[in-house]
């Protein structure tokens, strides 16, 4: 369960309905993108490192500025980030 106190990230859901294992790639990258050291804090207590680098490997929807720290703090290489690769490279 999301805490009522990271509302004001979730600014388009009900955190009383999100559940962080049905839910997690959208709340790892809001909170990613937009949260502050408390949602950190929180993000990293509650998902494994291997969760969030997936989201962040996998993810268009953060900002090359949030994969970019991401990169450098788990050091992943940067052609495996989906988010820097024009769209015109992507698999559909």
């Amino acid at each position: 369960m999301v805490p009522s106190s990271l509302r004001a990230f979730f600014w388009d859901a009900d955190v009383a309905t999100l559940d962080v294992n049905k839910h997690k790639t959208y709340i790892i990258e809001r909170l990613l993108e937009f949260g502050d050291e408390d949602a950190y804090r929180w993000l990293f207590s509650t998902f494994t490192d291997a969760d969030i680098v997936a989201v962040v490997k996998k993810s268009r929807r953060i900002s090359p500025r949030t994969a970019a720290m991401m990169m450098n703090f788990y050091r992943i290489p940067e052609e495996d980030l989906r988010c820097l690769k024009p769209a015109s490279d992507q698999v559909h």
